[in-house]
């Protein structure tokens, strides 16, 4: 995968239980870039099928539509997530926190 989320600045999310447990300087780290990646299983996907590789080739996921992908930051697991498609953009929604 590409280093596609460079630009991303911050994670929020709202919950009071949350907010609660924050340190008194939890404003300084949430400026703080982090890396989220998205991780598909292909299974039987090897060296050779990766050197095949051309564009416009499409990989068979084995994956069924709307099926939930690990959504992890900075090498953590932390929720699962669908692909959805926005005008012609593609998305991820948040469906589970780890």
């Amino acid at each position: 995968m590409n280093e596609a989320a460079e630009n991303i600045t911050a994670l929020t999310i709202g919950s009071q239980a949350l907010a609660a447990q924050k340190p008194k300087n939890w404003a300084a780290f949430q400026l703080l870039s982090c890396q989220l990646s998205l991780e598909i299983p292909i299974p039987g996907f090897t060296l050779a099928a990766l050197l095949r590789l051309s564009h416009n080739d499409v990989i068979n996921t084995h994956c069924l539509q709307g099926s939930d992908v690990p959504l992890h930051v900075n090498g953590k697991l932390i929720g699962w997530t669908e692909f959805e498609v926005i005008d012609d953009h593609l998305a991820a929604r948040l469906t589970q926190i780890a």
